[in-house]
């Protein structure tokens, strides 16, 4: 279990990133602005990956602080671009230069660098989830015509949606997992996660593959 967990993390989930990169790639000459924004998520997201599992051996969780600041700040910008009221758009431009600004007085002042940022990376999560559930439900009472699979945004709001829902308790909880459970049980947790964001990149490609002129 422990060598399949460690090629599932290193390896498989990483290099899954690629699947909706390169059809977005594939896709390029009809993508819309917020998708080229989600295209900037996942080559940052992805970078910053990149050099956490090359510094696994160290202490790597800054990186996680940075990751959660970046993350946070470009999908409140790609759900700024999408949402379709103007009270919401307007909430997300406020939330831009909140989150990040939040993210550095955690970072400097309420919880160290070099422990899991268990105060923030919630505070993103039901953002996010508060922003793709307002999506979902807007666009499922006000739809008169067309299908849901025939939107992009919608393959895509529900990856968003059920990673950080599925993700959200071991956001709150990751300092208190670290500190007291066995290697099996944040193994497994680690794993889970794992699923998720695999989930959450196949939903993306296929928002992207759904992309016409």
């Amino acid at each position: 279990m422990k060598a399949f967990s460690y090629a599932w993390l290193v390896y498989v989930v990483p290099l899954s990133l690629l699947i909706p990169l390169i059809t977005a790639l594939l896709k390029s000459i009809s993508l819309r602005r917020p998708l080229w924004i989600l295209v900037g998520y996942l080559v940052v997201s992805g970078s910053i990956n990149m050099v956490a599992i090359l510094n696994s051996g160290k202490n790597n969780l800054p990186y996680l602080h940075l990751y959660t600041c970046v993350e946070g700040t470009l999908l409140l910008l790609f759900y700024q671009t999408v949402q379709p009221v103007p009270w919401m758009r307007q909430l997300n431009t406020v939330l831009i230069f909140a989150f990040p600004l939040l993210c550095i007085i955690n970072g400097l002042f309420l919880q160290s660098i070099y422990q899991f940022n268990s105060y923030v990376r919630p505070i993103e999560a039901i953002l996010l989830i508060g922003n793709s559930a307002y999506y979902s439900w807007y666009d499922t009472a006000k739809r008169e015509t067309g299908s849901w699979t025939a939107n992009p945004f919608n393959w895509i709001n529900a990856g968003f949606l059920l990673y950080f829902s599925g993700s959200l308790f071991q956001f709150i909880f990751s300092n208190v997992v670290s500190a007291t459970a066995g290697y099996t049980i944040k193994l497994l947790i680690l794993d889970i996660h794992g699923t998720l964001v695999l989930c959450m990149y196949i939903l993306m490609a296929i928002g992207f593959y759904k992309c016409n002129k």
